[in-house]
């Protein structure tokens, strides 16, 4: 079958590779579609102990196509997403839906097992959920990173009427910006320099939309509130960005890390005590936050489509790793196979 993969430091490309087939307790999915996500450009670029061929790719939907033994509530031709991973499911940390902390877990796309850059991927059928009728299978992919926002929303503790930054507008801060807004934020101000993610952040219902180097977000949230951001998201994960972040909150306030920051960064902790604020940084989801997604998808309860800005084909993988070094106006890529 066709697969994406990593092939060294900087280099992805289109190899065949064997089909996989489903052991006890998996079953294979035939791909719908696979978004890019940022984690998936920051490992190729620098590398991260990835093994040359490895096939990537973990935000996606397809159809059940074969099953392994030991697989119950599932038949062949099933629409799933799926929680890129297989963990044991007995352990502390999977009882408690944290499965992301599970001491066996063996992650897809990411140099464990393969992903879904390909035409099908093995999955284990305990991170597997149905997708209603009603969610297409582009938005099937979206219920991943949606998920990461989710997550990082629900531990912001935020109450109806706060006024939230939220620092980039690239998938995972258009996510956070249509949480908090589902949540109940008073006002979502997103900061962002690209003009085209600009307009994309509006029409997904943020507040304002504010250059950084031109406008304070947190001048913005106060004109429009009264009151300092209680929450800013931090979602773009390079050097400075938290410390800004902990510049804007409010007394009081939350700042939580959802950008994944991939080299030393300095803070000033003094700054933190005399604000007494809470700084909490997340890593991606529990099953919970992807049901949460899904029900609120099928529901119309949050409309993610706009963030899909470009539908490609395996074989255009690799030219857009290189694409996305400069985003530019593009928010989700999603990879598309025939279906």
């Amino acid at each position: 079958m066709k697969a994406a993969v990593f092939r060294e430091r900087d280099k992805m490309a289109v190899v065949d590779v064997p089909k996989p087939t489903a052991g006890p307790g998996e079953v294979v999915l035939k791909v719908h579609n696979c978004g890019i996500c940022g984690s998936d450009l920051h490992a190729v670029q620098y590398g991260i102990g990835m093994a040359a061929d490895t096939v990537m790719g973990h935000e996606f939907c397809g159809e059940i196509h074969e099953l392994g033994t030991n697989v119950n509530g599932y038949k062949v031709g099933d629409r799933v997403t799926s929680l890129p991973y297989i963990v044991c499911g007995t352990c502390e940390a999977c009882k408690l839906d944290d499965s992301m902390h599970c001491s066996k877990i063996l992650g897809l796309g990411l140099g464990q097992l393969p992903g879904a850059y390909a035409e099908y991927v093995r999955c284990g059928v305990g991170s597997l959920l149905k997708l209603p009728a009603n969610i297409s299978s582009r938005e099937g992919a979206l219920v991943e990173p949606l998920s990461v926002g989710l997550h990082g929303v629900n531990r912001s503790q935020i109450k109806p009427g706060m006024g939230c930054v939220v620092m980039g507008a690239g998938p995972i801060g258009l996510s956070a910006l249509l949480w908090a807004k589902a949540k109940g934020a008073g006002a979502v101000v997103v900061s962002e320099l690209a003009p085209g993610r600009t307009e994309l952040a509006m029409k997904l219902g943020a507040t304002a939309v504010v250059n950084p180097t031109v406008e304070s977000p947190a001048d913005k949230v106060k004109s429009i509130t009264g009151r300092a951001p209680e929450i800013v998201f931090e979602c773009i994960g390079v050097k400075s960005t938290l410390g800004a972040a902990i510049a804007m909150v409010a007394n009081h306030g939350r700042v939580v890390v959802l950008g994944v920051c991939m080299e030393p960064d300095n803070i000033v902790p003094l700054v933190c005590i005399m604000k007494e604020i809470s700084i909490d940084f997340v890593l991606a989801y529990t099953h919970a936050d992807f049901r949460e997604t899904i029900d609120a998808l099928s529901s119309g309860r949050i409309d993610a489509k706009p963030m899909i800005t470009d539908i490609i084909a395996v074989d255009q993988v690799p030219e857009m790793f290189e694409a996305l070094k400069h985003p530019g106006t593009r928010a989700k890529v999603m990879v598309e196979f025939p279906h």
